[in-house]
């Protein structure tokens, strides 16, 4: 290739360059829009969320109350008070007779074994085991 010819390509290439960079920065920016004010389109603006505010003791101890108190009447009556404990019994009771055996006792146990022993051998080795945790952070079965 001769020098003159490499000098033309040269100056093209440099010319294109600079009518693109020219182009690039005369083109118009993309513009936001935001939407008009509430208040501009008759409509009301959304209430503030409230700000989270500490519960003293006192407080809570009065909701906690007042969550047992089912009629309302400032006392906590015995049946009242063991509600709650009746609905989870009678979730564990599974044949309603009104006893709980240990294997309804144990049917989460028993459920969290058999999820956690992949290779279903009737024992659990100790990462088949890791998985058998309460806590929040115990890892998944690797099943």
């Amino acid at each position: 290739m001769s020098a003159l010819r490499r000098w033309l390509l040269v100056g093209l290439i440099a010319v294109l360059s600079a009518a693109a960079l020219v182009g690039w920065l005369r083109a118009p920016q993309p513009q936001t829009v935001s939407p008009p004010p509430a208040a501009a389109v008759g409509l009301e603006a959304p209430p503030a969320a409230p700000a989270a505010r500490a519960v003293s003791p006192e407080e809570r101890e009065a909701r906690r109350f007042a969550r047992n108190d089912r009629d309302d009447d400032g006392l906590v009556a015995r049946g009242e008070y063991l509600q709650p404990r009746r609905r989870s019994f009678d979730r564990m009771d599974v044949d309603g007779s009104g006893t709980i055996d240990f294997d309804e006792y144990s049917v989460k146990q028993r459920e969290r074994f058999a999820a956690s022993d992949c290779d279903a051998s009737g024992t659990l080795t100790a990462d088949e085991f890791a998985s058998t945790a309460t806590r929040r952070d115990a890892p998944e079965p690797d099943c």
